[in-house]
């Protein structure tokens, strides 16, 4: 799929992070230089620097041509206008991500639609989606799921013992191919891993992975 990110903050970066490893082609649109350059030197990507909101940079990133557009500024106006402005030009689907709970009833949802915003986000929400989940899989800190639910981010804290644990990877993956570590928490420092690092105990680790392998996942990280 050709995907769009609007917005290379915290969300953006952690989308086409995820979005990049998945083998869809990524292009990043923001207008802060030093967080492209971050981007385009780690991850298998292409970045844009403009406003968010160019017409002329958002037609210059392809959205004639993407298969979705995801606006996730920290502005939800600029992220309303940028799906709209990608949508009449040919993106087709849009994501938008808002902060006003209002706009998630469902009798707007055709509304959005006319205006060529096809999704919403909206983060509180997804918070209190974590919390019922965390219900449901007390062994999981975080639990998203993506593409209708065919894509999970997992994030599990790892026990002593875990079979995980002195093995590199590379390794480990090369017995489990329906899923990968996306990152690593350590303490305070989030961690991109390589095949050469290895899981030490107490990491939260962050799974991407088929629903297929969440019991994987769980036995990985010693949660059974």
């Amino acid at each position: 799929m050709k995907i769009i990110v609007d917005g290379a903050g915290e969300v953006g970066t952690h989308l086409a992070k995820m979005l990049s490893r998945e083998n869809h082609h990524i292009i990043v649109l923001d207008n802060n230089e030093a967080h492209l350059s971050y981007l385009d030197a780690n991850y298998d990507l292409q970045t844009l620097v403009g406003s968010p909101t160019s017409i002329e940079k958002i037609k210059e990133a392809g959205a004639s041509s993407c298969d979705l557009f995801i606006a996730v500024t920290p502005d939800e106006s600029r992220n309303l206008t940028a799906c709209i402005l990608a949508a009449k030009l040919g993106a087709k689907k849009t994501v938008a991500r808002i902060d006003n709970p209002e706009y998630m009833h469902e009798e707007h949802k055709a509304f959005f639609e006319q205006l060529g915003i096809h999704s919403l986000i909206y983060p509180e929400l997804l918070a209190a989606k974590e919390i019922v989940n965390s219900l449901k899989r007390p062994w999981a800190r975080q639990w998203h799921e993506f593409c209708q639910g065919k894509l999970l981010l997992v994030g599990v804290k790892v026990r002593e013992g875990a079979p995980i644990l002195g093995k590199t990877l590379a390794d480990v993956f090369r017995e489990e191919n329906d899923l990968r570590v996306a990152a690593i928490k350590r303490h305070y420092t989030t961690l991109i891993p390589a095949g050469k690092d290895m899981i030490q105990h107490g990491d939260l680790v962050y799974y991407i992975a088929k629903p297929s392998s969440v019991e994987t996942i769980r036995r990985l990280s010693g949660k059974e």
